[in-house]
């Protein structure tokens, strides 16, 4: 059933201008589709009735209450004959997917494969634009071995990932943070194996936000007992283990919201000079040391991965350094008295 809505009214070209987008690149889109494959690529809460009010040009639909309770804006191309239960069996079947508070935001808009190649690309199977939270799908199935739910899923992964952090790179291109952790996609990157954001034919199967949302396909799909599509638009390297899909299922149930910052206080004298502490980084981002001497101490501090340094200052007062974690797991940190005797706090905020 649907609960009357009032949405900003947006039109096909305007969304066609939406970026970023992330779509089936062509020719292979048709390629796949014929082979069976995987996807390349305000409300106002009134009475329970079907309304079209401000629906986009060309479409139809609205605002279903979900079998969960929850609101899901979805809306069909005017070439498919106006039917409630359209609209409602979406809206189910998105509330269906593991999904949290991002759900209410999306907008889903059933279309033609002639409007979906005019507005995500040319052959495109479907697109999802974080610019207003437009995901494009097909409203039945592209062909005999694809179907409409396992796109409709890859792209909903797109919207998780836009609504996610993965500071201090952005989760759309490269998958939210323990998922992306879990791959390696810093260490990846970092030596030319994985290109993310890449939308070009030659690089999109090594791009980690297209392996992000074909991880979210297999979660869902393995979650609903539905056939699991083939994993062919992205390379293999990416296909998630037992430990990636766990990741997966927190970074969207769970979202990380942001480091966490733990304080560690000691002491140094000439005797006894120097202090280390054990740091564990189970997720890649930015970690951070402050260490605040007390009066007339002057330290060196040192953090270092296995047995590399990769950061050291020196001096008294309040000291701080940053590095980027990028595959790590564990780090030390040590502190060395140069100068007088004294306590200190060193505050390690990590990912």
């Amino acid at each position: 059933m649907c609960a009357a809505a009032a949405v900003t009214a947006l039109t096909a070209a305007a969304a066609a201008q939406s970026a970023p987008t992330r779509r089936l690149e062509a020719p292979r889109a048709a390629e796949i589709a014929q082979a069976g494959g995987a996807i390349p690529d305000t409300l106002i809460n009134g009475p329970k009735t079907y309304a079209l009010a401000l629906a986009p040009s060309g479409y139809w639909g609205g605002v279903y209450r979900a079998s969960t309770g929850e609101n899901v804006i979805v809306y069909a191309s005017n070439a498919y004959t106006v039917d409630a239960a359209l609209g409602q069996r979406w809206a189910d079947f998105l509330a269906s997917l593991v999904h949290g508070s991002e759900l209410s935001t999306v907008t889903v808009l059933l279309s033609t494969p002639e409007e979906i190649s005019r507005i995500c690309g040319q052959d495109a199977l479907a697109c999802y634009s974080a610019r207003g939270a437009q995901l494009f799908a097909p409203g039945e199935d592209p062909s005999s071995s694809l179907t409409a739910e396992a796109v409709i899923a890859h792209e909903y992964g797109h919207h998780v990932a836009a609504n996610r952090l993965n500071t201090p790179w952005d989760a759309i291109d490269w998958g939210p943070k323990r998922w992306a952790s879990s791959l390696q996609v810093c260490a990846a990157t970092k030596q030319g194996r994985f290109a993310p954001g890449a939308e070009d034919p030659v690089r999109y199967d090594v791009n980690p936000g297209e392996g992000w949302a074909e991880t979210y396909r297999v979660l869902n799909q393995q979650r609903l007992g539905l056939p699991q599509s083939p994993w062919e638009i992205v390379s293999q390297t990416l296909y998630p283990s037992t430990a990636a899909l766990a990741a997966a299922e927190q970074d969207v149930t769970a979202p990380w919201t942001g480091n966490t910052t733990t304080t560690r206080t000691g002491a140094v004298t000439r005797t006894s000079r120097t202090r280390s502490y054990a740091v564990a980084t189970p997720l890649d981002g930015t970690l951070k040391l402050t260490l605040r001497a007390s009066a007339g101490l002057r330290v060196a501090v040192d953090l270092f991965a296995s047995s590399t340094r990769v950061a050291h200052v020196t001096g008294g007062g309040t000291l701080a350094r940053s590095t980027t974690v990028c595959g790590a797991r564990a780090y030390r940190v040590r502190v060395t008295e140069l100068k007088g005797r004294g306590s200190f706090k060193l505050a390690v905020s990590k990912p």
